[in-house]
């Protein structure tokens, strides 16, 4: 109990000590409606974001906060945001109605931090949609000057209830660049067709004899299961997609004429199992599949974001 008591004591400790350091890493007071701490924006920029948020405080009351900071200090962006808009206390007392558009170039994230009174009228999706379709591509173009222009003006336009227009064309995004080596792509396919082939070569074999639901069975499995996992890896990886399905045909096409003369050979040259009480051979491998090497349990990646209201590039 007692060493409970002094781990809760020392936590208690370490916070607060810890919790002047992080409020004296954010900005003391704001440089006006526009606090261009990382110096990124034009003077021009930011008489027009000036003008633009005096006249959504003079119609609705509710407060927009535009920051640029060179450095997050080690924390996330939502983390600086929430802090910096407790200490500055953005927005009416009584409404809750501030908004802080964050800007942290040299770490390369955004975000959109909403008070309580304007949840409604700016949601997650909404400020989300904002940074992903309007900021963003201006960000990756390297203008910074129109990207929070335009955004505080999708903002604002929120706020009052108006319709936002683009006063200069949003960039296009580039499509994202498939950079997997050529070698990886052609590597990962002939494992593919290597369990398709001799899955519908099994399969051939079993449509055209009768009595083999074995084989049938396994065939259709054995290479049914590679070939649906290949073309969403084609699909994945720009790897042309009709291919392993057209050698899956021509196999199962060998395997109707030839997959007799071809089971029988392979199954009659050394060891043997039985299946259905019919016993085969084979000298080097079975049909049973194989061991070792890699496993189609699945392959695992993903991607995260930051939430509704952030955002990076």
């Amino acid at each position: 109990m007692k060493q409970v008591r002094r781990i809760v004591i020392l936590v208690s400790l370490v916070c607060l000590i810890a919790a002047p350091c992080l409020w004296a890493a954010l900005p003391e007071s704001p440089q006006g409606w526009v606090s261009d701490f990382a110096g990124i924006l034009s003077e021009d920029t930011t008489s027009q974001i000036n003008g633009l948020i005096d006249d959504v405080k003079r119609s609705t009351g509710a407060e927009i906060a535009v920051v640029t900071v060179s450095s997050l200090e080690g924390m996330t962006v939502e983390d600086y945001a929430v802090r910096l808009f407790e200490k500055w206390g953005i927005g009416e007392k009584e409404q809750d109605n501030g908004v802080l558009f964050l800007i942290a170039p040299n770490e390369r994230k955004t975000r959109i931090e909403v008070g309580y009174g304007l949840e409604p009228v700016i949601t997650d999706g909404r400020a989300g949609e904002i940074i992903r379709e309007t900021i963003l591509p201006f960000f990756r173009a390297g203008d910074y000057d129109q990207g929070i222009l335009q955004g505080s003006r999708q903002i604002a336009a929120l706020i009052t209830d108006t319709d936002f227009v683009p006063s200069v064309p949003i960039p296009r995004s580039e499509p994202q660049q498939d950079f997997t080596p050529l070698p990886i792509k052609i590597g990962v396919m002939l494992f593919f067709a290597l369990f398709i082939t001799l899955g519908f070569l099994a399969l051939g074999y079993a449509l055209r004899q009768k009595g083999q639901g074995f084989f049938l069975i396994w065939g259709s499995g054995f290479g049914g299961i590679p070939l649906l996992m290949s073309l969403a890896f084609s699909l994945a990886m720009g790897f042309p997609i009709y291919i392993l399905p057209a050698w899956a045909l021509i196999v199962l096409i060998i395997g109707l004429r030839y997959g007799k003369t071809v089971i029988h050979k392979a199954l009659t040259s050394g060891a043997s199992f039985s299946v259905g009480g019919r016993t085969y051979s084979s000298s080097g491998s079975s049909f049973g599949g194989f061991s070792g090497g890699s496993s189609f349990g699945g392959f695992s990646g993903g991607s995260s974001g930051g939430g509704g209201a952030s955002g990076s590039w």
